[in-house]
């Protein structure tokens, strides 16, 4: 092939690479001008006036729905304060004790033997004692008369004085046998129901070892775990409603009682404590509760309801109709009033705008839309004006 005729082949495929070109960027051009012209000739969208909102001021009760456990105000372990072998236990789980009740016996044999040798050793110190003070009276007379040294009488005033300290430790010992025995007679330290039963009959059991655990259920509190984002809005003194699990059909009224002034160290989760009254005994320690908590804000905010809010995440927005067409506007939320169901805006819109409050899909920035009733092309002003009075 020459050089000409090689020319002529490169000038050809640049002349029809150029031609599909321009063909397909034609082509490209006259589908976005059918998909305009498809999006204009469609017929606008119609909102009824119950699908559309403004702003409205309203005061914002902020909630918080905090997990926690019922326990017991007053609880206690009632514990061995000896070393013993337990002959009795009168109570079993469930029942009712008062306070001072008997719930358990610890064998007193051994005890009783001990009482009854220290009662002697008191004794017997004892008759030593006048012994030696009738020792010390007559070893006083002898010096004064100087038939006795100075030194002879002071040993027996030694002694004197030695086994008044003995008479004393034999007193001591006796009343230390005293308390032991008084104590394997274990009684209820407080009103309530017995709600575990640790020992039985024949167990020796060793010092402090409990015994008998028993919670009253009259005053009940929940123990709440608040995060730190929302222990700052609860205060104590709060009124606050419970739910409780397994007794779905109730509610039972509280109160926040104190707030634990430091966060737990593995959760970072702050404990609040709301009493409960449990007047009907419903309520059993270790069930699982819901805290609903709620305070108002000082002053109104424009609102909106949750449903025309849109989006998640930091990220909200919301749909506006203005000029016949549906805009997408971008809005930052505030609180929220979940009981209500109202969202505050902070910014975003204004009071004059139509919102779209309805959950509607594919929605689209741009479409056409109008309000139910109004002529096509009125603005909302227009549709809002005052209408002339009639003549006759």
């Amino acid at each position: 092939m020459t050089l000409r005729g090689r020319w002529w082949t490169v000038l050809g495929v640049a002349g029809l690479a150029l031609i599909i070109g321009v063909a397909a960027f034609a082509a490209a051009r006259r589908k976005a001008e059918a998909e305009a012209a498809k999006k204009t000739d469609r017929p606008p969208l119609e909102f009824t006036q119950r699908d559309v909102v403004r702003l409205q001021p309203h005061r914002i009760a902020v909630q918080w729905v905090v997990p926690g456990t019922v326990q017991a105000i007053s609880q206690a372990t009632v514990r061995a304060k000896l070393a013993a072998e337990v002959k009795r236990v009168l109570v079993r789980e469930g029942e009712r004790v008062a306070a001072g009740q008997v719930v358990a016996e610890f064998d007193t044999a051994p005890m009783r033997a001990q009482l009854a040798e220290r009662a002697a050793a008191l004794d017997s110190a004892r008759a030593q004692l006048s012994t030696t003070e009738r020792t010390r009276q007559t070893n006083a007379k002898l010096v004064k008369q100087n038939f006795i040294s100075q030194n002879a009488f002071d040993a027996a005033d030694s002694a004197h004085q030695g086994q008044l300290a003995a008479v004393a430790m034999a007193q001591a010992q006796l009343e230390q046998s005293q308390l032991q025995l008084n104590d394997a007679v274990v009684r209820s330290p407080i009103a309530g129901i017995v709600a575990k039963r640790h020992v039985q009959p024949g167990e020796k059991v060793g010092f402090d070892a409990p015994l008998v655990a028993i919670v009253d259920l009259s005053q009940l509190e929940v123990q709440a775990q608040a995060s730190v984002g929302d222990i700052a809005g609860i205060r104590a003194g709060m009124p606050a409603e419970v739910d409780i699990e397994g007794l779905p059909e109730r509610r039972f009224a509280g109160r926040v009682e104190r707030i634990n002034p430091s966060a737990e160290p593995g959760t970072r989760t702050i404990n609040v404590y709301v009493a409960l009254r449990n007047d009907e005994a419903l309520l059993r320690t270790g069930m699982f509760a819901r805290v609903h908590l709620s305070r108002a804000l000082p002053h109104e905010s424009p609102t909106l309801p949750l449903s025309a809010l849109r989006g998640d995440h930091g990220q909200h927005h919301v749909w506006v109709l203005e000029g016949g067409k549906l805009l997408r506007r971008n809005v930052v939320a505030g609180a929220r009033d979940e009981r209500a169901q109202r969202v505050e805006i902070a910014s975003g819109l204004t009071a004059r705008e139509l919102v779209i409050a309805t959950k509607f899909d594919n929605l689209q920035d741009g479409l056409a839309a109008r309000l139910a009733g109004a002529q096509p092309g009125a603005t909302v002003a227009e549709r809002e004006a005052p209408k002339p009075a009639a003549t006759n």
